[in-house]
């Protein structure tokens, strides 16, 4: 391009030299304003900045190749022909934009530009918006202070807005890379350097003004100006005489002044006033906002999991900015509910710590206000805020920070930020300067008080998070604000890397990691001592090392773990010990006689100085010795239960209640037979207070096992009916069984039966055998019952009932159409009151509860089929019950029955499926499809009783899938159940992806 197609529209002045050497015609090949980005033919911008001055360096740019400078001055040095290649002009930082905007053809003339201006928010809403356009389908890019990013290619990005010709090369970009709408946080700073000028903004978008940046402007006044020029100056008119709208947020006073002193089209949004945009029925809690958007009488239903007043501001802000550029209300609500988070911006961590834990990158006093303020009236228990203030930035604003966040948390710990060129505590002291003059408590954070209201100091941003996390209990919410996405700090001695997300999450993890092991606690737990490959029983090598904890997982297992060999019909463990000692584990329990397996050169080759054994009889029984040392020297206490039905839902809702106050182990899965309950309790860490474990049986002398491995301190059996009926022979043997949980009870432990259980006598009788039990507690409908059950009501999705604990009733309210669940709710609730908790965190839990997967989980599928997932596991009471649940929400003669058999019930596996036979035909669904084996007999039983054999299908699960796809209909029900090893889930997404109008 010629140097005078980019100066056409800029203000110069040639010498009459340059006028004769033809100056203008010069070709140039690239355009910038920073010295070391010349290239060989490009012109050079020379501006006059804060820091440093581009006339400085105008004879490096020559020396690079520049073919021209564009500058204020000439500066002395420079040779004759060099000063013939320099035009001039008043106000080169000016004139910078204007001549990008020439050297890259305008892009924004072909693009849909939407500028973001304001104190706070500006992030939020260009991902909000982001997300709205691309739920559209349309093609969309993004120039802010997290990055710059577009389709295929990411860059980081120093500043809020970047400097005039970077941002016009990067839209010229978008524009090759088939980008169609522009989003740009647009920074007062950008505005007053005139970064933006030459850039035609469809919409402009005004979020609020509150104290930041006074280091820079001259006053609130000026700073609003700088802001305002946006919306003056920007928006047009344009050369076809087209404008731009504006787009206000009135619930900012600045907001209102801005938008009554404009003449052109505005779009007022609010969240509680009359505006264009507004938002009505607001709901607002931890987990996000819940509102119907209402676009001047045209009304869209809004959810987000972003949370907070300010955040519901930022959706307004970017539903006018999509409606303002022409998208739909409705499309507009589907782009909001579709984001899943906003990097640093009330950023929530995944983390399994019971913690809610936030980023932010609340740096000025309205901002951290308001986001503390949210979190604070949301807070399920304590706020604990971790904070600083940048150095070399504004002072005002350090004592007002650092009181906003004492007023709101119930700790503050005062902290660095990015200190700069400041000394840290220097940048410390001002905050708690602010903090002292209005009485705020200095907290010790090693003392007992350090949980008491008031203000820690720590110096160290690492230290101070790590201390957040350390001093936290269950449902407290952590707030690391001041560095959001930023994962790094800047400091005196230069950039380091420095990630809050990275440090709250590594603090979790420590927290959560168990208590690691010696030889001498492995000689302990097992009862005997470590030799190597050889015999010896010398192993000083390894007596001081330390490992992590145990594995049986070939596949997982690091160098700093133990590895104990389990063997079963299909595997033995012991195969993959010569490759794991190749990859560095250095301690193995096998079974005794292993080592005699390895010839002379196999022992050679496993003679590391470092590796030694333990050979036990049973390495199974091993694992559990392993864990019932671990758990005894854990802090935990152990609430275990067993049953035949409704295990795992009775764990999960205690679970719910324990975690209130509680830092809570669970089972997870079905990890609860002699392996997996070791392996449950191998995790507990010093902060778990309880550990709720599930124990599952098939034969007597099992549930002895697993009761003598976790030692619990309180026993519960949910019920007993006929499962696992081939291992027991009769239900007596399985209440006899299950009352084995008994005996592991610890001293002055509880046990806890159903009142109703037909078998309550052998419980009972199970109970006192042990002479150390302290107590034995019922629960059911009986009077007699501890935690009584009355008032069961159903509904299509959900039960009522009343609970009536020492005296007193109260109703509670679970998401489940099944009745029984009620019972799992009451044995839940005895747990909890067995230990101590009281009837508030019991209601608080149980209303948390959501029914597990593949447990009577209802599910409304988005073609319109209602789904009843009782996949998990079957026998004869659980199906007896679900098939009554089916046909109370679709009626006889509607809903489909999928079945599968029904295992471990012995020799009365054919009776039991028989009767399930004579109730489908009592109930009459519409349909019964069947898979297994056994299920033979249900047809059988069926059509005994009159079922029309029309309409059974027995086959394989693919000519079920057939026969679901036929037959459907839209508001159909479908129960879909059986026994684990039938996995009956496979067909879930069958139904999932039958379109709506085949079900039609």
């Amino acid at each position: 391009m010629k140097l005078s197609d980019i100066l056409n529209t800029i203000d110069i002045v040639l010498t009459p030299d340059q006028e004769q050497a033809g100056m203008v015609t010069t070709s140039i090949s690239d355009i910038t304003c920073d010295s070391r980005q010349v290239v060989q033919g490009a012109l050079f911008i020379a501006v006059d900045g804060h820091t440093a001055d581009g006339h400085d360096y105008i004879a490096q740019a020559f020396d690079k190749g520049a073919a021209a400078v564009l500058a204020q001055k000439i500066p002395q040095g420079v040779t004759r022909d060099q000063a013939l290649h320099i035009v001039l002009s008043k106000d080169t930082r000016k004139d910078t934009a204007i001549a990008a905007a020439n050297f890259f053809g305008h892009p924004s003339k072909d693009l849909v530009l939407v500028g973001i201006t304001g104190t706070n928010g500006k992030t939020s809403i260009t991902w909000l918006l982001e997300q709205i356009y691309q739920t559209c389908g349309i093609t969309c890019g993004v120039i802010g202070t997290i990055n710059i990013r577009y389709p295929g290619t990411t860059i980081d990005n120093p500043v809020t807005t970047p400097d005039a010709v970077c941002l016009q090369k990067t839209m010229h970009d978008m524009k090759l890379a088939g980008v169609t709408h522009v989003i740009m946080e647009v920074s007062s700073h950008s505005l007053n350097q005139h970064r933006v000028d030459g850039c035609e903004f469809n919409a402009a978008v005004f979020t609020n003004l509150t104290q930041d940046h006074l280091d820079y402007h001259d006053g609130f006044e000026d700073y609003f100006a700088c802001k305002r020029v946006l919306f003056t100056r920007c928006l047009g008119p344009f050369g076809d005489g087209t404008r731009g709208k504006a787009v206000i947020n009135i619930d900012n006073e600045y907001g209102t002044r801005l938008a009554d002193s404009l003449n052109l089209p505005a779009i007022r949004v609010s969240a509680d006033r009359e505006a264009d945009i507004r938002a009505i029925d607001i709901t607002d809690d931890i987990h996000g906002l819940r509102a119907i958007l209402d676009f001047s009488g045209v009304h869209a239903p809004m959810t987000s999991v972003l949370t907070g007043r300010f955040n519901l501001e930022n959706i307004l802000c970017a539903a006018g900015a999509a409606l303002a550029t022409g998208i739909c209300p409705e499309s507009i609500a589907r782009g909001i509910a579709a984001l899943e988070r906003v990097p640093g911006r009330l950023e929530k961590l995944p983390t399994e710590l019971n913690r809610h834990i936030f980023v932010d990158y609340a740096h000025t006093p309205d901002a951290l206000e308001s986001i503390l303020k949210t979190l604070a009236g949301r807070a399920p228990a304590r706020l604990i805020t971790v904070f600083g203030c940048g150095g070399d930035r504004d002072r005002t604003k350090r004592g007002p920070m650092g009181v906003i966040a004492c007023k709101y948390s119930d700790i503050a710990i005062v902290t660095s930020d990015n200190p700069r060129t400041e000394n840290p505590n220097a940048v410390i002291d001002e905050i708690i300067d602010g903090i002292r003059a209005q009485g705020f408590k200095e907290i010790d954070p090693y003392s007992p008080g350090a949980c008491e209201k008031g203000y820690i100091r720590m110096t160290d941003r690492a230290k101070a998070l790590a201390l957040a996390v350390r001093i936290s209990k269950p449902q407290d919410i952590i707030v690391a604000a001041g560095k959001g996405h930023e994962t790094y700090q800047i400091t005196n001695a230069g950039t380091i890397h420095f990630d809050d997300k990275e440090h709250l999450t590594n603090a979790c993890t420590n927290a959560l990691t168990p208590r690691p092991w010696d030889l001498a606690d492995l000689s302990n737990a097992i009862g005997c001592d470590a030799v190597t490959v050889w015999g010896q029983k010398t192993v000083t090598d390894v007596k001081r090392a330390v490992f992590k904890g145990i594995s049986t997982d070939s596949r997982t297992i690091s160098p700093d773990m133990v590895f104990l060999a389990l063997a079963g019909e299909h595997f033995d463990g012991h195969n993959f010990i010569p490759d794991l000692a190749e990859k560095g584990i250095i301690v193995f329990v096998v079974r005794q006689g292993y080592l005699n397996t390895f010839d002379l050169n196999q022992k050679r080759l496993m003679d590391k100085p470092r590796v030694c054994f333990f050979e036990v009889p049973d390495t199974l029984a091993a694992l559990g010795r392993l864990a019932r040392y671990h758990r005894m020297r854990s802090n935990a206490r152990v609430a275990a239960l067993t049953g035949s039905n409704g295990k795992t839902s009775t764990r999960k809702m205690a679970e719910e209640i324990f975690s209130l106050h509680h830092d809570t182990l669970a089972t997870q899965g079905n990890l609860n037979n002699e392996i997996g309950l070791p392996q449950t309790l191998l995790r507990l860490a010093d902060i778990h207070e309880w550990a709720v474990v599930e124990m599952g049986m098939s034969n007597p002398g099992e549930i002895a096992r697993l009761s003598a491995i976790a030692k619990p301190d309180i026993a519960l059996i949910t019920n007993t009916h006929g499962s696992h009926m081939q291992g027991l022979g009769s239900l007596d043997n399985v209440a006899r069984a299950k009352a084995e949980i008994f005996k592991g009870l610890n001293p002055g432990g509880t046990a806890i039966l159903f009142a109703d259980d037909p078998r309550l006598e052998i419980l009972v009788q199970g109970a006192r055998e042990n002479p150390t039990t302290g107590s034995v507690m019922l629960f059911g409908t009986q009077s007699k019952s501890d935690v009584r059950l009355s008032e069961i009501n159903t509904t299509d999705h959900r039960i009522t009932f009343s609970l009536t604990i020492d005296g007193h009733a109260r109703q509670y309210a679970l998401p489940s159409p099944a009745a029984f669940m009620a019972f799992n709710a009451a044995a839940a609730a005895a747990l909890a009151k067995a230990a101590g908790i009281d009837e508030t965190d019991i209601a608080q839990g149980l209303e948390a509860f959501v029914p597990v997967k593949g447990r009577m989980r209802l599910r409304h599928l988005d073609n319109g089929i209602h789904l009843i997932d009782d996949t998990y596991n079957a026998n004869p009471c659980s199906m007896n019950q679900a098939l009554q649940v089916l046909n109370r929400l679709a009626g006889s003669n509607r809903g489909i029955a999928v079945l599968g058999d029904m295992l471990e019930l012995g020799d009365q596996t054919q009776l039991h499926h028989r009767q399930v036979g004579h109730l489908v035909a009592a109930l009459s669904p519409a349909k019964l499809l069947l898979f297994g084996t056994q299920v033979a007999q249900i047809r059988e039983g069926a059509l005994e009783k009159g079922y029309p054999d029309a309409h059974i299908v027995m086959g394989s699960k693919q000519e079920l899938a057939q026969t679901l796809k036929k037959s459907i209909k839209q508001e159909n029900w479908v129960l879909i159940k059986g026994s684990r090893g039938m996995t009956m889930e496979t067909l879930i997404p069958v139904l999932e992806e039958i379109p709506a109008e085949r079900a039609d």
